[in-house]
């Protein structure tokens, strides 16, 4: 296992389906899952970096530079219909697993720009490894699939 994160193999929990792995299931019942909407807040960072770009006079171009990463990180997932595992029974978390992926990219630049890379310069680290993370406990441990 790697520091800092929960590998699990199986979404099965989330799709209501019992498990009897009580770790498993006691990961499902408190992560929380990363947002996968543009419209959500940054659970980590909050507004304080669109804040800052505001004080640096920045957020124009930076709004610009996030804009052409997301776009990117959009074209690369079009071509995947993600993973067996993001599909349990009649439940399929793909969509939700990408948009997770978009906001981590945009997330993640905004630490590059602010040149303070963190939390989600971290989860990105997983995508390229092949995982899809899905959410944080309460101890800020990272749940990847």
């Amino acid at each position: 296992m790697t520091e800092g994160i929960v590998q699990i193999s199986t979404l099965a929990p989330w799709a209501n389906i019992f498990t009897g792995n009580q770790e498993l299931e006691r990961v499902a019942d408190e992560m929380e899952w990363l947002p996968s909407s543009i419209y959500q807040d940054d659970p980590i960072h909050g507004p304080s970096m669109e804040k800052r770009f505001t004080q640096q006079g920045t957020k124009d171009e930076h709004a610009r530079r996030i804009l052409e990463i997301y776009k990117r990180a959009l074209a690369s997932l079009r071509g995947s219909d993600g993973h067996s595992a993001l599909r349990v029974g009649p439940h399929d978390f793909t969509e939700a697993a990408r948009g997770a992926a978009l906001f981590a990219s945009r997330s993640a630049l905004r630490e590059i720009l602010l040149s303070e890379c963190g939390f989600w310069c971290s989860v990105m680290n997983f995508y390229w490894q092949g995982h899809w993370p899905g959410g944080v406990l309460p101890n800020g441990i990272l749940v990847v699939l």
